[in-house]
């Protein structure tokens, strides 16, 4: 796997927020001003030569001039298509918050304030793009992004239909199933009411919590053609009112005639709804005067919990706050903002430096990765500190490393229980340090936590005075789950049978 680059076109590249089959998605600044920006790239290979429409090539293309030529506060924006050598990348709007789905798959169930929220915001959005000549096509919670604040954001133009652009002409199937209108399936012209019809299916799935149409794909399909889901007042963990089946039925029928002709006008069906039943419900009330900063209680501490890392775990002045962010930064190279997260849950159960850093590496994906943070942190000199810090029970604080009783000294404990001076202490603490020993701990400590193996050994070999030490030094500072005491017994063959006198 080849690095990330350090920056595309004009914009510094900060960390990467996800990855798929175009190409990475990476958090960036835009130098010049300063603002912080998303950017969707693709290896320039595919973009040049196809305009066919039909591949993923295309369709990248496609984002830029469907999503750019709209300006909306519920639609991403695209500020710029660039090339940089071999890659292509789209530079949009970064909005901090979670897509739908994920709120949705932690709380099934949506309050009836949040709903109309989210429906009134998508729906004024699926208006504005569709006066401009644009279709989505491909609306599903997982295109859809809310901030803290409860402001909606639609994203992922990839498919999107433009009037009269020839280089839209991408097969009719492309979308999701589950999602896809009648005539998308059969494979007929078809217009902006593909995406009525996809916002019926997120409605219902709004309210009910279940699936307006479920099963293997070839399932799916036929019930979109041919059967009806259950009216959402009859489905659910929540009694829905029966006048919403209806606005649900007119959205998803089969025939697009039938169908709400515009989303302003779906928008007011359910704005007509919440008019007659909300009985001064103060977000509701909020949402039909335009206020879309005004969130349901219940969404806003979900918004919040689904934003946050859990607090009751948090290292808090254990750890000094200028090496977190080190690893933080490291980290963040690879796997964008989940960086700060995973760090702070790390640090919540490591007891050492070492552990934590081991910890860390875990969310790797692969050794190359891996090896490619660990040179990050040694290239800021933050593993040449060797400093660990104690969160357990009995701890005085910081202590160098190096100094601890569990590296020999008389009286003192080692991690797995050994005592210095007695048992298995007390031959070792006789022993030097040779080249083969080295060698064979490096080969059993990276059999338990990979490439960081390496540096731990590096770092421990330059410190230790006896084979005692040495050995401590390995078991506690290997990766937090490593099974220490089956590691000390395995670093113990490397120096035959007086070890175990």
């Amino acid at each position: 796997m080849s690095s990330h680059p350090t920056q595309l076109g004009k914009y510094a590249i900060d960390g990467v927020l996800g990855s798929g089959a175009m190409g990475v998605v990476y958090l960036a600044t835009d130098p010049m001003i300063q603002r912080r920006v998303a950017l969707k790239t693709i290896q320039r290979s595919l973009v040049d030569g196809d305009v066919s429409g039909s591949s993923i090539a295309a369709r990248f293309r496609n984002e830029a001039q469907a999503a750019g030529r709209l300006t909306h506060p519920g639609i991403v924006s695209i500020y710029e298509y660039g090339e940089d050598g071999d890659t292509a990348f789209i530079a949009m709007e970064y909005v901090e918050g979670q897509d739908l789905s994920k709120l949705l798959a932690a709380n099934p169930i949506m309050s009836e304030p949040m709903l109309l929220q989210v429906m009134d915001q998508l729906l004024a959005a699926l208006q504005y793009a569709h006066e401009h000549g644009v279709w989505h096509r491909d609306i599903k919670p997982a295109n859809l992004i809310l901030t803290q604040s409860g402001q909606l954001k639609v994203m992922d133009f990839g498919i999107a239909r433009i009037r009269d652009a020839g280089i839209t002409q991408v097969t009719s199937t492309i979308g999701t199933h589950g999602y896809m209108a009648p005539e998308q399936y059969r494979g007929q012209d078809f217009d902006h009411r593909v995406d009525i019809f996809a916002s019926g299916v997120l409605l219902y799935r709004l309210l009910t919590g279940e699936a307006a149409f479920s099963g293997a794909p070839e399932a799916i399909m036929y019930r979109v053609l041919h059967m009806t889901p259950p009216a959402p007042s009859t489905v659910g963990r929540i009694k829905r009112t029966i006048e919403l089946d209806s606005v649900v039925s007119k959205a998803l029928a089969k025939d697009a005639a039938e169908r709400y002709q515009t989303a302003a006008a779906f928008r007011e069906a359910l704005r007509l709804h919440a008019t007659k039943t909300s009985q001064g419900n103060p977000v509701i009330a909020s949402v039909l005067s335009g206020d879309e900063t005004v969130v349901d209680p219940q969404a806003a501490q979900l918004l919040r919990r689904a934003a946050s890392a859990p607090a009751a775990t948090s290292p808090g002045s254990n750890w000094d706050a200028g090496m977190l962010t080190t690893l933080e930064r490291a980290l963040a190279s690879f796997v964008g903002p989940l960086a700060k997260v995973l760090v702070k849950q790390a640090a919540a159960k490591s007891v050492d430096y070492n552990t934590l850093v081991g910890a860390v590496a875990q969310h790797l994906q692969t050794d190359e990765e891996r090896s490619q943070f660990m040179a990050k942190l040694i290239k800021t000199g933050t593993m040449g500190s060797m400093v660990t810090q104690r969160t357990g029970a009995g701890s005085s604080g910081v202590s160098q490393a190096g100094t601890s009783p569990s590296m020999g000294q008389a009286g003192g404990t080692g991690p797995t229980g050994a005592t210095g001076g007695a048992g298995t202490g007390g031959s070792l603490s006789q022993q030097a340090l040779t080249p083969e020993f080295v060698a064979h701990a490096t080969r059993v400590l990276a059999s338990h936590m990979g490439p960081l193996a390496k540096v731990v050994v590096k770092k421990a070999e330059g410190q230790a005075g006896n084979a005692r030490q040495f050995v401590d030094l390995l078991v506690q500072h290997s990766a937090d789950g490593v099974d220490r005491e089956r590691l000390q017994q395995e670093l113990l063959k490397g120096l035959g049978p007086q070890a175990g006198a």
